[in-house]
């Protein structure tokens, strides 16, 4: 199984032969077999990879992300034919009924203000029943918008009344962003694995944003990016250590239903046991996590 994340942060160029990638920097030579890489993260400009390279690491289910001028992804490369009845699945998701996303997502969004919750006590929040008492308060489809509530309510109870999303903490605001960029990029492989559209979503619907069902199915992990975050809240930028940290985050463990197992694993499932219930081929996901 595949299980090592590449990241690539100074000049280089990165190559193919035999079954291995091979980078060759300006003082070593590194060849990682193409078996073990679940994911590549391009993080500078400087680096070279050629057409032969990425055309064996898109065959072999590999994502590669590439990064802009400031380190930040701003794209990346999934195979055409992951899965042999994509056309087939497609047809499935256009007619995905009304009211069984409105269900699923009233799932996702309780499962992840659970999520929140439980991060909080983690670190000993003490003013968390206001945060608490939205669980009993979601409606089919989340309608009251429950989910924005509690982000009102929790992120400044883990880094700090001051704090505002997407505000002045550029800091924090920069790792988090980061995080859930290399978040929605694991769940957008996994959806294109599986044989779906990511434009379509159950909620979400951007009209530019290409990773609208990822952006769904991503919810309930997004705390385990922030426990990273929390870590790291007094640092003034996003270093190339702390982007290796977001990264290594595919790799933690959780428990979901009483089974451990990694992050890339939980996110597969969740994808699975989604498209299950929306395609009336399972039942309705009963999902209990500890992050």
């Amino acid at each position: 199984m595949a299980w090592r994340n590449i990241v690539i942060t100074q000049h280089c160029k990165i190559k193919y032969k035999l079954n291995q990638l091979v980078v060759q920097t300006d003082s070593d030579v590194y060849q990682i077999p193409l078996e073990d890489i679940q994911a590549i993260v391009i993080t500078t400009t400087r680096a070279v990879i050629t057409t032969y390279a990425i055309a064996e690491i898109i065959k072999s289910g590999i994502k590669i992300v590439f990064s802009d001028l400031n380190g930040a992804p701003i794209g990346e490369i999934n195979a055409y034919h992951l899965n042999s009845n994509r056309n087939q699945n497609i047809h499935k998701q256009i007619e995905w009924g009304t009211n069984d996303k409105a269900l699923l997502w009233s799932k996702i969004v309780k499962c992840k203000i659970q999520n929140q919750v439980a991060l909080l006590n983690e670190y000993r929040v003490t003013d968390i029943e206001s945060i608490n008492a939205l669980l009993a308060t979601i409606e089919v489809g989340d309608t009251s918008n429950r989910e924005a509530v509690a982000a009102r309510l929790y992120f400044p109870r883990l880094f700090g009344n001051d704090f505002v999303r997407s505000g002045e903490n550029i800091g924090i605001n920069d790792m988090l962003d980061y995080g859930y960029s290399i978040l929605a990029a694991a769940v957008a492989r996994e959806i294109s694995a599986a044989g779906y559209l990511t434009e379509l979503a159950i909620h979400h619907e951007g009209p530019h944003n290409h990773y609208n069902l990822a952006s769904d199915f991503m919810e309930p992990f997004r705390p385990i990016i922030d426990r990273t975050v929390k870590r790291y809240a007094m640092e003034a930028q996003l270093t190339n250590e702390i982007k290796f940290e977001l990264i290594d985050v595919l790799n933690q463990s959780l428990n979901i239903n009483g089974k451990e197992m990694l992050l890339t694993q939980a996110i597969g499932d969740i994808v699975r046991t989604s498209v299950g219930y929306l395609n009336h081929e399972s039942a309705f996901p009963d999902w209990n996590f500890e992050i």
